[in-house]
This record gives C-alpha cells, sequence and structure tokens, in this order.
C-alpha cells in the first residue's frame, strides 16, 4: 500500500502489521519518537496503538505504519485496505460504551489527525509537531 507522501518527509521506520504485531508497532513508535519528542513518547505510542487497532478491526485485519519525518513533524500514517467501506470519523462516544474512542484519543493527543478515505482503502495521520 502506498499513497502520496507528506510534504519534504524522511521516512524513519515502516512496519506491516496484524493483531500480534501491536507490541512491535508500540516499541518502534516509542523508539523513534524518544529521540526527538521525550516528554510526547506516551502521548505517541497511545495514539498510534488506538489508531493501528481501529486499522486491524475495521480495515481488513492487518495494516501498514510508515513513520517519516518532516521539517516540523513526526507523522505517523496508518493505511490499509479498508474491510468494513466504512468512513472512519471522529464522534462522542456515550460513557457507557466499550469501544469507539480510538480517534479521539488519537486527536486530543496528536497536535493534527488527519483521515483520508478512498472506496477501498483508509490512510490516517497522526501529526506531532517538532516545535517546543
Amino acid at each position: 500500500m502506498t499513497g502520496p507522501s507528506v510534504a519534504s518527509e524522511r521516512e524513519l521506520g515502516r512496519v506491516e502489521f496484524g493483531p500480534d504485531d501491536l507490541r512491535h508497532v508500540r516499541e518502534v513508535v516509542r523508539t523513534i519518537v524518544v529521540e526527538r519528542l521525550p516528554d510526547r513518547a506516551d502521548n505517541a505510542v497511545l495514539a498510534v496503538h488506538e489508531v493501528a487497532v481501529n486499522s486491524i478491526v475495521h480495515g481488513g485485519g492487518h495494516g501498514v505504519l510508515r513513520i517519516d519525518e518532516t521539517a516540523d513533524s513526526i507523522v505517523f500514517t496508518v493505511e490499509d485496505e479498508d474491510g468494513t467501506g466504512s468512513v472512519p470519523q471522529l464522534r462522542a462516544v456515550d460513557g457507557e460504551a466499550t469501544s469507539g474512542r480510538g480517534l479521539l484519543i488519537a486527536q486530543r493527543l496528536a497536535d493534527r489527525l488527519t483521515i483520508e478515505t478512498q472506496p477501498t482503502r483508509t490512510r490516517v495521520r497522526v501529526h506531532l509537531s517538532l516545535a517546543s
């Protein structure tokens, strides 16, 4: 799966993942972020984990994480072949709900969250600013 690149980027890592690979995804994210934004490593790990879980649950059971560095951000792109045909949406969740918070959590932990959908593909980007 490939798609448009983030402007002026340098790829820092790439992980193809499925349900058994979430620990590896978290480890890769932590390793990369702790070098650049040590105070935000926990937030980055949680945000990307939530998006990756959504990719597994709603995107055909697997996905690809690409981590890029731009002049001003680290960008985590999670892409999958959308298995459900549904469009991911940020929405308020009932306090009693046991799921449905992943994108909202990612959005709150990131500086920016973008979602791109096509009929058979979904791409979610978690942006963390490198500015102090």
